[in-house]
C-alpha cells in the first residue's frame, strides 16, 4: 500500500486542495480517496458532468415523402416539393434541412440546394426530361457530432410530347433591342404541311398568367416572329418561350427556351465621334454614350483603328481613349466604334452595329494642298500684276491725252 500527496483546486468553485488533503490508493486498481470534504465535492462535481456515456447506437433518418415535380404550366417553371419524412419524434429538437440536387436529363451536372423548407422553384429546358433526388440531413449537435443522412428519395419530369422532331421550328432567334423591346424571329421546321402554322406564348416571374403574342411578323401569311410590347420588371429573370404550331393533318410538336433578356440586349452604336491629333502621334478619340435606358456605367466599347492599310482593335470600358500612332509617316488614321452591355450588367450581350467612320489627314493632305496653291498663287500674282500694268498704262494715256487737250484749248484762245 502506498500513498501519494498531491493538489487539486477547481477554478468555478474557488475550492483548493491544500497538500496531503488529497491522496491515492493503489490497489491494483486505481481508487481516490478524497479526505477533505472540499475536494470530495470538486470529485463528485467533475464526475457529474465530465463523464460521458458511450454510446454504439446507429442513428438513422427516413427520406423525405411525396418527393414529386409539378408543373404549373409557366413553359419550363417547376415546382420540386415533398413531405417531412416518417418517425420524426426521436428528433423534435433536431434542425433538420434538405439536400436537393436536380438537372435537365442528360447534363452535365447537377444543382444543388440546402434548404428547410419543403419546396423549391426554378426553370427547366422542357425539350428535356428533368430529374431530381432529396435526401434528409440532420444537424451534428443531435447525432454525437456526425451528420446524418437518410436515402435519397427520386423524382422525374416530362413533357408530353406530339409530332417529330422535324416539325418544330428552327433557328430561333432573340434580341433585346437597346433595353427598350424584343423582337424574336424563326423558320419553320422542314416536315410541315401547307396548312401549319406557329403560335408563340411567354411567362416570367410577375405576371399571373401566360400570354399570346399580339404582335406576330408574318410572311406569305404566316407567322414568323413576334414583337414583344414593353416588358416590365422582366431584366434579371428567366424568360420562358414556347411556341407550337396547329394544323389540322399533322401534329406540330412545341420548342420550349428560356431566355434572360439582360444577356441579349443589343444596343445602339456610339454617335458623335472626334478625333483630335497631338505632335503628330498622339491621338485623343471621343465619342457620345448610346442613346437609350442602358446606364452608363454598363457599356464596353470595342474600337477598329485603321492606319496606312493596317487594322487592329482594342476595348475600354470609357467613352474616350488616347493612343500612339503606329506609323507616324501615314498620311491617314481613321477609327470607328460599337458597343455591347458590360459583364458589370449582364452575363453575355450582342454587339451593336459599328458606329460611321471618323478619319484623320496628316501632313500628305497639306502637301497636296501646297502642290496645287503655289502654281495657282503665281498665276494669280502674275494677273495681277498684269492687270496692275494695264492700269498704269491706261492711266498715262489719259493724262497725255489730257494734256493734248489743254494744249489745243490754250492755242484756240491766243488766236480769239
Amino acid at each position: 500500500m502506498s500513498f501519494k500527496t498531491v493538489r487539486c483546486s477547481s477554478a468555478t468553485t474557488g475550492i483548493e486542495c491544500k497538500r496531503g488533503d488529497f491522496k491515492t490508493l493503489n490497489l491494483g486498481k486505481m481508487a481516490f480517496i478524497c479526505l477533505d470534504i472540499r475536494c470530495l465535492y470538486i470529485f463528485l462535481l467533475c464526475t457529474a458532468f465530465g463523464y460521458t456515456l458511450p454510446s454504439n447506437m446507429e442513428i438513422k433518418v427516413n427520406p423525405p415523402q411525396d418527393f414529386e415535380i409539378v408543373d404549373p404550366g409557366y413553359l419550363g417553371y417547376l415546382y420540386l416539393q415533398w413531405q417531412p419524412p416518417l418517425a420524426m419524434d426521436n428528433f423534435k429538437e433536431c434542425t433538420i434541412e434538405y439536400e436537393l440536387k436536380y438537372r435537365n436529363i442528360d447534363s452535365e451536372s447537377w444543382k444543388t440546394i440546402v434548404t428547410k423548407n419543403l419546396h423549391y422553384k426554378d426553370g427547366f429546358d422542357l425539350n428535356k426530361g428533368v430529374e431530381a433526388k432529396i435526401h434528409t440531413l440532420l444537424s451534428t449537435h443531435c447525432t454525437n457530432g456526425s451528420e446524418v443522412q437518410s436515402s435519397w428519395s427520386e423524382a422525374t419530369y416530362w413533357k408530353p410530347e406530339q409530332g417529330s422532331l422535324e416539325t418544330k421550328i428552327q433557328d430561333m432567334d432573340c434580341v433585346y433591342y437597346n433595353w427598350q423591346y424584343l423582337l424574336c424571329s424563326w423558320k419553320p421546321g422542314i416536315d410541315i404541311r401547307f396548312d401549319t402554322n406557329y403560335n408563340l406564348f411567354y411567362w416570367y416571374e410577375g405576371l399571373d398568367n401566360v400570354l399570346q403574342c399580339v404582335d406576330y411578323i408574318k410572311e406569305n401569311g404566316k407567322n414568323i416572329g413576334c414583337k414583344f410590347p414593353n416588358l416590365e420588371s422582366s431584366d434579371y429573370k428567366d424568360f420562358f418561350i414556347c411556341v407550337n404550331g396547329s394544323s389540322e393533318s399533322k401534329p406540330v410538336r412545341s420548342n420550349y427556351f428560356i431566355f434572360q433578356l439582360q444577356n441579349i440586349v443589343k444596343p445602339l452604336p456610339p454617335d458623335c465621334l472626334s478625333l483630335t491629333v497631338k505632335n503628330s502621334s498622339d491621338i485623343n478619340l471621343k465619342w457620345s454614350i448610346p442613346k437609350g435606358p442602358i446606364p452608363s456605367r454598363c457599356f464596353i466599347y470595342e474600337i477598329l483603328f485603321t492606319e496606312a492599310n493596317n487594322s487592329w482593335t482594342t476595348n475600354t470600358i470609357e467613352n474616350e481613349v488616347y493612343i500612339t500612332r503606329m506609323i507616324n509617316e501615314s498620311q491617314e488614321f481613321c477609327f470607328s466604334v460599337r458597343s455591347k452591355v458590360n459583364f458589370y450588367c449582364s452575363d453575355d450581350g450582342i454587339w451593336s452595329e459599328w458606329s460611321d467612320e471618323q478619319c484623320w489627314e496628316g501632313d500628305g493632305r497639306k502637301g497636296t494642298l501646297m502642290f496645287f496653291m503655289i502654281p495657282f498663287g503665281l498665276v494669280s500674282l502674275f494677273v495681277l500684276l498684269l492687270t496692275c500694268l494695264l492700269l498704269h498704262k491706261q492711266k498715262a494715256l489719259l493724262k497725255s491725252i489730257f494734256h493734248m487737250k489743254k494744249e489745243v484749248f490754250s492755242h484756240q484762245e491766243t488766236l480769239c
